[in-house]
Protein backbone atom coordinates (compact mmCIF):
# COMPACT_ATOMS: atom_id res chain seq x y z
CA UNK A 1 0.00 0.00 0.00
CA UNK A 2 1.26 3.50 -0.76
CA UNK A 3 0.35 7.00 0.30
CA UNK A 4 1.09 9.87 -2.08
CA UNK A 5 3.53 7.65 -3.97
CA UNK A 6 5.54 6.72 -0.86
CA UNK A 7 5.74 3.09 0.22
CA UNK A 8 4.08 2.42 3.56
CA UNK A 9 6.53 1.44 6.29
CA UNK A 10 5.88 -1.94 7.88
CA UNK A 11 7.67 -3.16 10.97
CA UNK A 12 9.77 -6.22 10.19
CA UNK A 13 10.02 -9.17 12.56
CA UNK A 14 13.24 -11.03 13.22
CA UNK A 15 14.44 -13.39 15.93
CA UNK A 16 17.68 -12.93 17.82
CA UNK A 17 19.22 -15.14 20.50
CA UNK A 18 19.51 -13.86 24.07
CA UNK A 19 20.72 -16.05 26.91
CA UNK A 20 20.39 -19.03 24.58
CA UNK A 21 16.70 -18.37 23.85
CA UNK A 22 14.93 -16.77 20.87
CA UNK A 23 13.64 -13.21 21.26
CA UNK A 24 11.40 -11.63 18.62
CA UNK A 25 12.15 -8.03 17.67
CA UNK A 26 9.94 -5.76 15.54
CA UNK A 27 11.90 -2.98 13.86
CA UNK A 28 12.10 -0.45 11.05
CA UNK A 29 13.87 2.70 10.02
CA UNK A 30 17.23 4.38 10.20
CA UNK A 31 18.78 6.88 12.57
CA UNK A 32 19.16 7.14 16.31
CA UNK A 33 17.92 3.98 18.06
CA UNK A 34 14.54 4.18 19.77
CA UNK A 35 13.58 1.13 21.82
CA UNK A 36 9.91 0.62 22.71
CA UNK A 37 8.77 -1.69 25.52
CA UNK A 38 5.24 -3.03 25.18
CA UNK A 39 2.76 -3.47 28.01
CA UNK A 40 1.25 -6.55 29.60
CA UNK A 41 -0.75 -7.35 26.46
CA UNK A 42 0.18 -7.07 22.80
CA UNK A 43 -3.12 -7.77 21.04
CA UNK A 44 -3.25 -4.16 19.82
CA UNK A 45 0.25 -4.39 18.33
CA UNK A 46 2.84 -1.64 17.92
CA UNK A 47 2.19 -0.63 14.31
CA UNK A 48 2.07 3.03 15.32
CA UNK A 49 5.88 2.91 15.64
CA UNK A 50 6.11 2.81 11.83
CA UNK A 51 5.33 6.55 11.83
CA UNK A 52 8.69 7.13 13.53
CA UNK A 53 10.77 5.06 11.12
CA UNK A 54 11.62 8.06 8.93
CA UNK A 55 13.49 9.62 11.84
CA UNK A 56 14.65 6.75 14.06
CA UNK A 57 15.70 3.14 14.02
CA UNK A 58 12.76 1.85 16.03
CA UNK A 59 12.85 -1.54 17.67
CA UNK A 60 10.33 -3.28 19.90
CA UNK A 61 11.66 -6.46 21.53
CA UNK A 62 8.90 -8.79 22.70
CA UNK A 63 9.20 -10.05 26.24
CA UNK A 64 9.95 -13.74 26.72
CA UNK A 65 6.61 -15.54 26.54
CA UNK A 66 5.21 -13.06 23.99
CA UNK A 67 5.03 -13.65 20.25
CA UNK A 68 7.98 -15.73 19.09
CA UNK A 69 10.03 -14.92 22.20
CA UNK A 70 10.40 -18.14 24.16
CA UNK A 71 9.62 -18.04 27.91
CA UNK A 72 12.57 -17.37 30.20
CA UNK A 73 11.97 -18.76 33.68
CA UNK A 74 14.83 -16.66 35.09
CA UNK A 75 12.90 -13.39 34.72
CA UNK A 76 11.46 -13.12 38.21
CA UNK A 77 12.35 -9.60 39.39
CA UNK A 78 12.93 -5.99 38.40
CA UNK A 79 16.67 -6.65 38.17
CA UNK A 80 16.45 -9.74 35.99
CA UNK A 81 14.00 -8.06 33.61
CA UNK A 82 16.25 -5.00 33.32
CA UNK A 83 19.34 -7.13 32.79
CA UNK A 84 17.53 -9.11 30.12
CA UNK A 85 16.81 -5.89 28.22
CA UNK A 86 20.50 -4.97 28.50
CA UNK A 87 21.35 -8.33 26.92
CA UNK A 88 18.79 -7.71 24.16
CA UNK A 89 20.39 -4.35 23.36
CA UNK A 90 23.81 -6.01 23.33
CA UNK A 91 22.55 -8.60 20.83
CA UNK A 92 21.16 -5.79 18.67
CA UNK A 93 24.48 -3.92 18.83
CA UNK A 94 22.89 -0.94 20.60
CA UNK A 95 24.91 0.72 23.33
CA UNK A 96 22.65 3.66 24.18
CA UNK A 97 19.03 4.26 23.17
CA UNK A 98 16.07 6.54 23.51
CA UNK A 99 13.76 4.36 25.61
CA UNK A 100 9.96 4.38 25.67
CA UNK A 101 7.66 2.10 27.62
CA UNK A 102 3.88 1.80 27.79
CA UNK A 103 1.92 0.54 30.82
CA UNK A 104 3.84 -2.45 32.23
CA UNK A 105 6.52 -1.52 29.70
CA UNK A 106 6.70 1.87 31.43
CA UNK A 107 7.49 0.11 34.70
CA UNK A 108 10.16 -1.89 32.89
CA UNK A 109 11.58 1.23 31.22
CA UNK A 110 11.76 3.11 34.52
CA UNK A 111 13.49 0.15 36.15
CA UNK A 112 16.01 -0.07 33.31
CA UNK A 113 16.70 3.68 33.40
CA UNK A 114 17.44 3.40 37.11
CA UNK A 115 19.64 0.29 36.93
CA UNK A 116 21.33 0.96 33.56
CA UNK A 117 21.37 4.76 33.45
CA UNK A 118 24.37 5.00 31.11
CA UNK A 119 22.43 3.19 28.36
CA UNK A 120 19.45 5.58 28.26
CA UNK A 121 19.56 8.84 26.34
CA UNK A 122 16.02 10.15 26.87
CA UNK A 123 13.11 8.33 28.51
CA UNK A 124 9.38 8.35 27.70
CA UNK A 125 6.88 6.73 30.06
CA UNK A 126 3.40 6.23 28.61
CA UNK A 127 0.75 5.60 31.29
CA UNK A 128 3.32 3.57 33.28
CA UNK A 129 2.15 0.89 35.68
CA UNK A 130 3.16 0.40 39.28
CA UNK A 131 2.49 3.49 41.38
CA UNK A 132 0.24 3.25 44.45
CA UNK A 133 -1.95 6.36 44.38
CA UNK A 134 -4.55 6.43 47.18
CA UNK A 135 -8.05 7.11 45.90
CA UNK A 136 -7.07 6.26 42.32
CA UNK A 137 -6.66 2.47 42.10
CA UNK A 138 -5.68 0.65 38.94
CA UNK A 139 -8.58 -1.26 37.37
CA UNK A 140 -8.41 -4.96 38.26
CA UNK A 141 -8.13 -6.67 34.88
CA UNK A 142 -8.03 -10.11 36.52
CA UNK A 143 -11.74 -9.99 37.42
CA UNK A 144 -12.87 -8.64 34.04
CA UNK A 145 -13.99 -10.57 30.97
CA UNK A 146 -11.94 -10.19 27.75
CA UNK A 147 -14.62 -7.88 26.33
CA UNK A 148 -14.59 -5.74 29.49
CA UNK A 149 -10.79 -5.50 29.35
CA UNK A 150 -10.89 -4.25 25.78
CA UNK A 151 -13.54 -1.69 26.69
CA UNK A 152 -11.41 -0.43 29.60
CA UNK A 153 -8.31 -0.14 27.43
CA UNK A 154 -9.90 2.04 24.75
CA UNK A 155 -13.23 3.57 23.85
CA UNK A 156 -12.37 3.20 20.14
CA UNK A 157 -13.45 -0.31 19.03
CA UNK A 158 -11.58 0.16 15.75
CA UNK A 159 -8.35 -0.53 17.64
CA UNK A 160 -9.37 -4.20 17.81
CA UNK A 161 -10.41 -4.68 14.19
CA UNK A 162 -8.69 -7.72 12.74
CA UNK A 163 -6.86 -8.40 16.01
CA UNK A 164 -9.50 -10.23 18.03
CA UNK A 165 -11.12 -13.50 16.85
CA UNK A 166 -14.84 -13.41 16.20
CA UNK A 167 -15.30 -17.00 17.40
CA UNK A 168 -13.48 -19.72 19.35
CA UNK A 169 -9.73 -19.59 18.73
CA UNK A 170 -7.63 -21.98 20.88
CA UNK A 171 -4.33 -20.64 19.49
CA UNK A 172 -5.28 -17.07 20.40
CA UNK A 173 -6.30 -18.13 23.91
CA UNK A 174 -3.10 -20.15 24.37
CA UNK A 175 -0.97 -17.14 23.40
CA UNK A 176 -2.76 -14.94 25.95
CA UNK A 177 -2.28 -17.60 28.66
CA UNK A 178 1.46 -17.83 27.88
CA UNK A 179 1.77 -14.04 28.16
CA UNK A 180 -0.06 -14.04 31.49
CA UNK A 181 2.25 -16.71 32.90
CA UNK A 182 5.33 -14.82 31.74
CA UNK A 183 4.14 -11.53 33.23
CA UNK A 184 3.16 -13.20 36.50
CA UNK A 185 6.74 -14.27 37.17
CA UNK A 186 7.99 -10.71 37.68
CA UNK A 187 5.00 -8.36 37.90
CA UNK A 188 4.89 -6.71 41.36
CA UNK A 189 1.10 -7.06 41.71
CA UNK A 190 -1.38 -4.16 41.81
CA UNK A 191 1.39 -1.75 42.87
CA UNK A 192 5.15 -1.72 43.34
CA UNK A 193 5.93 -0.38 46.81
CA UNK A 194 9.62 0.07 45.95
CA UNK A 195 8.86 2.09 42.82
CA UNK A 196 9.04 5.62 44.30
CA UNK A 197 12.69 5.12 45.22
CA UNK A 198 13.46 3.68 41.80
CA UNK A 199 11.79 6.58 39.99
CA UNK A 200 13.52 9.21 42.12
CA UNK A 201 16.90 7.82 41.07
CA UNK A 202 16.31 8.26 37.31
CA UNK A 203 18.70 10.79 35.79
CA UNK A 204 17.45 10.82 32.19
CA UNK A 205 15.32 13.65 30.88
CA UNK A 206 11.81 12.16 30.92
CA UNK A 207 8.50 12.67 29.17
CA UNK A 208 5.39 11.31 30.90
CA UNK A 209 2.38 10.82 28.60
CA UNK A 210 -1.16 9.91 29.60
CA UNK A 211 -4.66 9.61 28.25
CA UNK A 212 -7.02 11.94 30.08
CA UNK A 213 -9.75 9.27 30.04
CA UNK A 214 -7.55 6.31 30.98
CA UNK A 215 -9.83 3.82 32.79
CA UNK A 216 -7.07 1.31 33.49
CA UNK A 217 -4.46 3.54 35.16
CA UNK A 218 -6.12 6.87 36.07
CA UNK A 219 -4.45 10.05 34.86
CA UNK A 220 -4.05 11.13 38.51
CA UNK A 221 -1.02 8.79 38.53
CA UNK A 222 0.78 11.17 36.16
CA UNK A 223 1.07 13.75 38.94
CA UNK A 224 2.73 11.25 41.27
CA UNK A 225 5.26 10.19 38.63
CA UNK A 226 6.07 13.82 37.84
CA UNK A 227 6.62 14.60 41.53
CA UNK A 228 9.20 11.84 41.87
CA UNK A 229 11.07 12.17 38.57
CA UNK A 230 13.97 14.62 38.87
CA UNK A 231 13.75 15.89 35.27
CA UNK A 232 10.31 15.39 33.75
CA UNK A 233 7.49 17.03 31.87
CA UNK A 234 3.94 15.71 31.47
CA UNK A 235 1.69 15.65 28.41
CA UNK A 236 -1.97 14.60 28.79
CA UNK A 237 -4.22 13.85 25.81
CA UNK A 238 -7.72 14.92 26.81
CA UNK A 239 -10.38 12.28 26.23
CA UNK A 240 -7.92 9.57 25.21
CA UNK A 241 -7.81 6.14 26.83
CA UNK A 242 -5.02 3.82 27.90
CA UNK A 243 -4.09 2.93 24.30
CA UNK A 244 -3.68 6.56 23.31
CA UNK A 245 -0.88 5.86 20.81
CA UNK A 246 -3.50 4.00 18.75
CA UNK A 247 -6.16 6.66 19.30
CA UNK A 248 -4.17 9.84 18.82
CA UNK A 249 -1.49 10.18 16.10
CA UNK A 250 -0.31 13.36 17.81
CA UNK A 251 0.83 11.25 20.77
CA UNK A 252 3.26 9.42 18.50
CA UNK A 253 4.50 12.75 17.15
CA UNK A 254 5.02 13.93 20.72
CA UNK A 255 7.48 11.06 21.14
CA UNK A 256 9.31 12.10 17.98
CA UNK A 257 9.62 15.73 19.06
CA UNK A 258 10.90 14.76 22.50
CA UNK A 259 13.47 12.29 21.23
CA UNK A 260 14.67 14.62 18.47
Amino acid sequence: MTKEGVAEVVLQSRVITVHGLPVEVLEAGQGEPLCFLHGGGIIEGVDFLAALADRFHVCAPLLPGYGRSEPNLQLTSRETVANHLAAVLDALGLDKVHLAGHSLGGWRAASFASLHAARVNRLALAAPFGMDVPGHPIFNMMVATPAERREVLTSDPNVWLGRVPTGPDPAFDAARAKEHQAMGRFSPGPADQALPGVVASIAAKTLVLWGGHDRLIPVAHAVEWAKLLPNAKVRVFDGAGHLFFHERPEAVEELAKFFQ
